[in-house]
């Protein structure tokens, strides 16, 4: 049956890391296995005790520089107490320290301030033309036409006639220039009277024989007819009755006008067919409707 080994712990002078080795060992020397450096082992009563660990060489301080001379400065200014009953605040605690303001955040701020004033400006426009508008008086029409024309020249002043010396006949004034004359009205048209048969009047009627037709025997009535009207005639044919020497009627002769002017007058020219005819009378006037 074997024995545990026991183990004991210390600590090196040098470093302060702390060596196990077994309760054997103690009394011997072995080396720290952090600086490497030679640590005697203590035995196991002195073992439990913690070794003392060397101080560190202290580093030389520098030696202060000389300072300048200076003035003394005014101590701060002391606060007003607080009277009872106010609590005292910080600045520093309201407005949350000195946290710079973001520059995104005023652009932004600067924007929204100029937009707010184009708006105000464009208000006040539109509030200053309407105003305008809406007390502006109504113009007169009789005022526009009132007003002289700028193409009409002043009317001249007249000079008055020079006075006469004596023992020289008086000089009559130049005429002055007449007005031209008024421009002839158009008479009014007086109305058509309705279309009558009898504003067709027939005069003049005879027989005749055209001359220079030697050995013709074709022989006309001929007359006159008169539009005593102020309507165009349309279709007048003139009936004629021929007669014989003891007055008969022997046969008829026609004529025909298509179209017959207001107050013109149409020489018309019936052929006769009988050669017993001698003379001619009207037997009517006939117009196309």
């Amino acid at each position: 049956m074997s024995v545990g080994k026991t183990y004991l712990k210390c600590k090196c002078p040098h470093c302060g890391a702390e060596v196990s080795y077994p309760d054997y060992a103690g009394g011997a020397a072995s080396a720290c296995g952090k600086c490497g450096k030679t640590v005697m082992l203590p035995r196991a009563a002195a073992a439990t005790q913690p070794a003392p660990v060397a101080p560190a060489a202290a580093k030389p301080t520098p030696a202060p520089a000389p300072v300048a001379a200076q003035r003394p400065s005014p101590p701060p200014p002391t606060a007003k107490p607080a009277p009872a009953g106010v609590k005292r605040v910080e600045l520093s605690s309201i407005r949350g320290g000195d946290t710079p303001v973001p520059a995104a955040e005023k652009g932004s701020f600067l924007r929204v301030c100029l937009w707010t004033l184009n708006i105000a400006i464009v208000l006040a426009v539109v509030i200053v033309v309407g105003n305008h508008f809406k007390n502006r008086p109504p113009s007169s029409g009789g005022e526009a036409n009132s007003a002289p024309s700028p193409n009409t020249a002043p009317p001249s002043p007249v000079a008055p006639p020079p006075a006469a010396k004596q023992g020289t006949p008086p000089v009559s004034p130049a005429p002055s220039p007449t007005a031209p004359p008024p421009s002839p009205v158009p008479a009014a048209t007086t109305p058509k009277g309705p279309k009558l048969i009898g504003d067709l009047k027939i005069t003049q009627v005879a027989l005749d024989q055209p001359k220079g037709a030697k050995g013709s025997r074709l022989v006309y009535v001929t007359g006159a007819l008169k539009n005593d009207s102020d309507h165009q005639r349309f279709g007048v044919r003139v009936e004629l009755d021929l007669l014989d020497a003891a007055a008969n009627k022997v046969g008829t002769a026609t004529d025909y006008r298509q179209m017959l002017e207001p107050r013109a007058t149409w020489q018309f020219r019936a052929i006769v067919t009988d050669r017993r005819a001698t003379a001619a009378r009207l037997a009517g006037v006939k117009e196309d409707e």
